[in-house]
């Protein structure tokens, strides 16, 4: 086995570096490789690299970072970067999860399920995809088409759920009913409800479909990118936005009022009229420091923030999240730029936003 060394592992990669950028796309000339990291063997292309740490995007849409110390075995396999296709990426989930599940494939989507339930699962997460597409669209963001099929898995229990997820060092909790994964790309998730669909938990294996699914379709279609560090409060803000079934499922919920998500309405009002400290807008964009200390308040400003951008000055919010969409992967992001990045499409007066903002939320019924 050789040991690729740090000085080495740069001297062969750095020529091929290609950001995903605002298209989630790998730049058309960069190489593919094949190396050992852990045991497994990883087929994929250089996104990042430095003397501390690598970024690969492999052809199955799995982001690796390591230590250039840790790859071994490196070998060129082609000039530049062809993903796996859908055909391709069922074969590898369907030796990965055996038959005690199937893998149903709908036009974006391959979906893993317990056997015997596609309808209950692929079609719902293709209509989420198409209603994303849709709505980003028709409010002139650009959508990219997705670089790798889109993998959602839905595990029958949550104790299966939760041994899969130990593996990816993901640690969940009963009521935590599913995530997006950025490193596999994937949505997973158990069935609350224990495969019954008129039980009152499915709501919750709904809403979480809504949520994770908006996740996923962002990063994969240049809203986000899955390779530089993109503020929570946009990452949630437009997931929670999507909650509101007038979003996600515009052809039947068509008044502007079923666009608002009512609970992180209510919340946030009462909120702002009772404790709301001033100036709260701008810690919110230079830092995600308050979604560890409150996690009620984080999500609830982060939606009306980005509901009130969406409504009223879409064409700087599409331009602002192309920014953000855009910076260099593996980069830091420092409070200064967050603001500086905020500013470049809203401005500086920032007590003015935040009237502005607040007149606006606390107008809506």
């Amino acid at each position: 086995m050789k040991k690729l060394l740090p000085h080495k592992w740069l001297f062969i990669f750095l020529p091929l570096i290609a950001g995903l950028g605002s298209s989630s796309q790998v730049d058309a000339q960069s190489w593919t490789f094949r190396f050992d990291l852990d045991g497994q063997e990883v087929v994929g292309t250089s996104l990042f690299n430095s003397a501390e740490k690598v970024l690969v995007l492999g052809v199955d849409g799995q982001i690796w970072e390591f230590a250039p110390s840790e790859a071994e075995s490196y070998a060129k396999v082609a000039d530049g970067f062809t993903p796996l296709s859908q055909s391709q990426v069922r074969g590898e989930l369907l030796r990965e999860f055996g038959n005690q599940f199937e893998v149903t494939g709908t036009g974006h989507y391959l979906v893993v399920h317990p056997p015997g339930q596609r309808d209950r699962w692929a079609n719902r997460f293709e209509e989420l995809h198409r209603s994303f597409q849709g709505y980003f669209t028709s409010r002139g963001f650009r959508v990219a088409p997705a670089q790798f099929p889109l993998v959602a898995v839905v595990f029958p229990t949550f104790a299966e759920y939760a041994k899969h997820s130990a593996k990816l060092g993901v640690r969940v909790t009963p009521g935590m009913v599913g995530y997006y994964s950025g490193r596999t790309n994937r949505v997973l998730m158990y069935d609350i409800s224990a495969g019954q669909e008129d039980d009152a938990f499915w709501e919750e294996n709904a809403a979480t479909m809504v949520h994770e699914a908006t996740h996923q379709t962002a990063f994969n279609a240049g809203i986000h990118s899955r390779t530089a560090i993109q503020p929570k409060w946009v990452v949630e803000g437009l997931a929670t936005m999507f909650e509101a079934p007038g979003v996600w499922n515009s052809a039947v919920y068509r008044r502007a009022s079923d666009r608002i998500n009512r609970g992180r309405l209510d919340w946030f009002q009462d909120y702002a009229a009772k404790s709301r400290p001033s100036g709260s807008l701008k810690s919110l964009i230079e830092s995600d420091k308050i979604f560890g200390k409150r996690p009620d308040i984080a999500y609830s400003e982060s939606w009306a923030v980005c509901f009130y951008l969406v409504e009223t000055d879409p064409r700087n919010f599409a331009r602002y999240l192309s920014t953000v969409a855009a910076r260099p992967p593996g980069s830091d992001y420092s409070a200064a730029q967050r603001i500086a990045d905020f500013e470049s499409a809203f401005g500086s007066n920032w007590e003015m936003l935040e009237a502005r903002f607040l007149r606006y939320i606390q107008g809506l019924k």
